[in-house]
């Protein structure tokens, strides 16, 4: 079964595996962080509901499995929110954890509590007086934070100094002091309170500023009560109260791990191993004394160079030390291997089921179709004197796809990336089956069913570059007594660079819209070149001024006049005049004055010539062009 989720998932042994060791180990620290706090019951309830949320899953229970993982998200919030003291505390703890050079024993030099005599010295004169104090030894964690909060000092630890920082007179007693490598780095300090329910309301706030401030770090913290004088130490949020000296200075040494006269037992034990092997005869392969039984636990010691060297100039192979080695190098990573099981078994097994869980939650999921529209599609590897004519038509295709509800769920289109690689393609229209000449990358357990359409064709043509003129776009109607009488366009031409056949269709390109409408006289503005097609780029000027002469419309009309004056028959008389639009269009018969004029054109008949006078308010604007007849006969003395 397990072999058949793999492959249906995708994965090989090897990434199996390794998802599953990482999911256990987040598993097992979590549960670690949780063991001991309050949050360990409401993780317990929020396991039950997922426990129930998988259970109607898989016995299609709809309407349960609707309500639970529509409220699940909000419960984890509400985990959070009333829980974040616990939670901040062991991600601080796990913080701690995860530093891999103090736990494989590559911390930095610790000073010696020889060093720290004064520091106990003024200890026990505070707790004679009982003078309240609060000394911080900084260790792996940094206390930057707290440090930049005091007064910074970079003083020697002396003894004289402490017990006028504590005076209660001095400014600077009300506070922490932090001492770090050797020297106080820091006074009136102002650290974290606690926040531990389980502590009695007697205590102070600064025994619960020295608890809060090692439960966010590992310093080792000694405080002197003000009220009873009494010395207490606090270390990782437990603190121990009415120490003496003696007892204070033992866990003084501890906290800064100092030697104390005597081999640890790991270095007795390397110790030992080295002295029963420099016992050991290399020629005879018989110990030299009677303890050459080598200890059966602690970390095995290697044959040393010297032993090497003589080995080799006797031309000797010692055996039974090669043995023993192998007996404790045996030893050693058995003892490593019943801690790694034994150590936290019960939080190990259920991380184990969790694990499990997860993953069978993750794998064993009924596959559902789904539909993804609008999937990119990546063209690759086409010749630089190519295009794709038609590029616009063939940009996306749809996928029909099945997989896993959580996973299908979270599809987006972005999340399928088909590359079509065009390689040696030459122009003209080619024919790409996406199923098999296009590359579909895919999210793991995923299945592409279909894919719409199956098929496309590009069309490929060479890029071509042409000069073409630049034509100004207007839009809108002037005022109707204005008119366009020409415009300019500078530069008149630009370049175009795009498919062959579209090119070269193109006679001339436009410019942005230009609203005639907004303008009633003469005006010159600069706007951008547009081609409408996409597929053509503008590699000449893509901005041009135009400048446009606007005039008023000149119309001629005709007017009938009746000219009646004396000695002359009445007559109609046309007349034609000529001005803007909006004026003549106004005008009418009655508006002009006709008349004859005094001298006679001809005397047989007296003729003489008709006069036509427009109107006073319009004279300057109006030309009388045509008068038919000009003359008429006139008898008036």
């Amino acid at each position: 079964m397990m072999t058949t989720l793999i492959h249906w998932l995708g994965q090989s042994w090897l990434s199996a595996l390794i998802d599953l060791v990482l999911v256990f180990f987040v598993v097992y620290e979590v549960l670690k962080l949780l063991k001991g706090t309050r949050a360990a019951q409401v993780a317990i309830g929020i396991a039950i509901v997922a426990l129930l949320y998988q259970a109607s899953h898989w016995l299609r229970l709809p309407t349960l499995e609707f309500v639970i993982r529509h409220s699940l998200l909000y419960v984890g919030f509400a985990a959070v929110v009333l829980f974040q003291n616990e939670i901040r505390t062991a991600f601080a703890r796990f913080g701690t954890n995860l530093r891999l050079p103090a736990r494989f024993g590559w911390r930095a030099p610790k000073s010696p509590v020889a060093q720290y005599e004064d520091v106990l010295l003024a200890v026990t004169t505070f707790a004679a007086k009982k003078t309240g104090a609060l000394i911080v030894f900084e260790r792996q964690d940094d206390l930057d934070e707290y440090i930049a909060r005091g007064v910074k000092l970079d003083a020697l630890v002396g003894y004289d100094l402490l017990i006028n920082i504590f005076n209660p007179e001095a400014p600077l007693h009300d506070g922490a002091v932090i001492i770090r490598q050797g020297r106080i780095a820091a006074a009136s300090c102002f650290l974290p309170l606690t926040l531990n329910p389980r502590l009695s309301k007697d205590t102070g706030t600064r025994h619960r500023s020295a608890i809060g401030v090692t439960e966010e770090s590992d310093a080792f913290v000694i405080v002197v009560s003000e009220e009873t004088g009494m010395v207490s130490c606090v270390e990782g949020g437990q603190i121990k109260r009415g120490l003496g000296i003696r007892e204070v200075r033992a866990q003084l040494s501890r906290a800064l791990n100092t030697p104390t006269g005597q081999a640890t037992p790991v270095r007795r034990r390397r110790r030992t191993i080295m002295d029963d092997a420099s016992n050991v005869d290399f020629l005879t392969a018989e110990p030299r004394s009677e303890t050459s039984e080598t200890p059966s636990t602690g970390t095995p010691a290697l044959i040393g160079e010297g032993q090497r060297s003589r080995l080799s100039e006797r031309g000797a192979l010692d055996l039974a030390a090669i043995w023993r080695q192998g007996q404790h190098w045996s030893a050693w990573l058995g003892e490593k291997a019943r801690v790694l099981i034994v150590e936290n078994f019960l939080l190990k097994l259920i991380a184990a089921l969790m694990t499990s869980a997860l993953w069978l939650s993750a794998t064993k999921q009924d596959a559902i179709p789904f539909v993804l529209r609008g999937v990119p599609i990546n063209y690759q590897g086409l010749r630089e004197d190519l295009v794709i004519a038609n590029g616009s038509d063939v940009q996306e295709v749809t996928l029909r796809v099945r997989g896993p509800r959580d996973v299908v769920e979270r599809l987006r289109p972005e999340s399928f990336v088909v590359t079509v690689p065009l390689d040696g393609k030459s122009p003209g229209d080619r024919v790409i089956l996406l199923r098999e000449d296009a590359r579909i990358e895919k999210p793991t357990g995923v299945e592409i069913l279909e894919i719409e359409p199956a098929r496309i064709t590009l069309s490929l043509e060479r890029q071509v570059e042409q000069q073409v003129e630049i034509k100004p776009n207007f839009r809108g109607v002037l005022p109707v007594d204005r008119e366009v009488a020409e415009y300019q366009v500078t530069p008149p031409v630009t370049k175009l660079r795009g498919p062959e056949a579209l090119v070269y269709a193109l006679q001339s390109v436009g410019t942005e819209t230009i609203w005639l409408n907004t303008h009633d006289r003469s005006f010159t503005e600069r706007y951008k070149v547009d081609v409408k097609d996409p597929r053509i780029a503008i590699i000449g000027a893509q901005e041009v001024e135009v400048r446009v002469a606007i005039r008023p419309i000149i119309v001629r009309r005709r007017l009938e006049i009746v000219l009646d004056v004396p000695g002359t028959p009445p007559t109609r008389i046309e007349v034609t005049v000529e001005g803007p639009k909006s004026v003549v269009e106004k005008l009418r018969a009655r508006d002009f004055q006709v008349t004859v004029g005094k001298e006679l054109v001809s005397e047989r008949p007296p003729r003489r010539s008709v006069v036509v006078t427009p109107p006073a308010d319009v004279a300057d604007q109006v030309q009388i062009v045509n008068v038919n007849p000009g003359e008429v006969v006139n008898r008036a003395p």
